[in-house]
């Protein structure tokens, strides 16, 4: 990933190809496309990573906490991820940005992982998965960290997005 993410900074996204990506990681084409089946799955592996958390997070947490409590302890552990590598993050932003492909895959990701936590508020809730309070909470949850890290990106980093998530 971090190759990657090298090649598509100096070189572009577009013109980067999964080969080059391989031979500046050292490894074969079919070794990388095992991991990463396009570049869009590079791109996006640090944020899917960082979205997978949550409800991870959630799952635990939930188990000793009221459901309130849990998703504010992860919105706490989610957000702030740009604060950390503000230059791969803007990167990342900008592939977006560019790619419809990418974020195409970005908004299904999302989709799916609304629909996982979902599931995991209608559990411990004890009420139906498609409660439109379930399906609402959700969906909240995940904007509260996609909007934290639009305004971290609208102020080039000067915003903190952990911040803004808890204000």
């Amino acid at each position: 990933m971090a190759e990657a993410m090298t090649l598509f900074a100096s070189g572009g996204y577009e013109q980067t190809t999964m080969e080059t990506i391989a031979a500046a990681a050292d490894v074969s084409p079919s070794t990388l496309y095992r991991y990463f089946p396009s570049k869009d799955a590079i791109v996006l592996a640090s944020f899917t990573a960082n979205t997978a958390k949550f409800t991870e997070v959630f799952a635990l947490r939930v188990q000793d906490a009221p459901v309130e409590r849990a998703l504010a302890r992860c919105n706490l552990c989610c957000t702030g991820v740009e604060d950390e590598d503000p230059k791969r993050a803007l990167l990342v932003r900008s592939i977006l940005g560019q790619s419809p492909a990418a974020r195409a895959r970005l908004w299904d990701y999302l989709g799916e992982q609304q629909r996982g936590l979902a599931e995991q508020l209608a559990k411990s809730l004890h009420v139906a998965h498609d409660d439109p309070a379930v399906l609402l909470t959700a969906r909240i949850a995940v904007d509260v960290l996609l909007t934290a890290a639009d305004i971290w990106r609208a102020s080039k980093g000067a915003v903190s997005s952990r911040a803004t998530a808890f204000t």
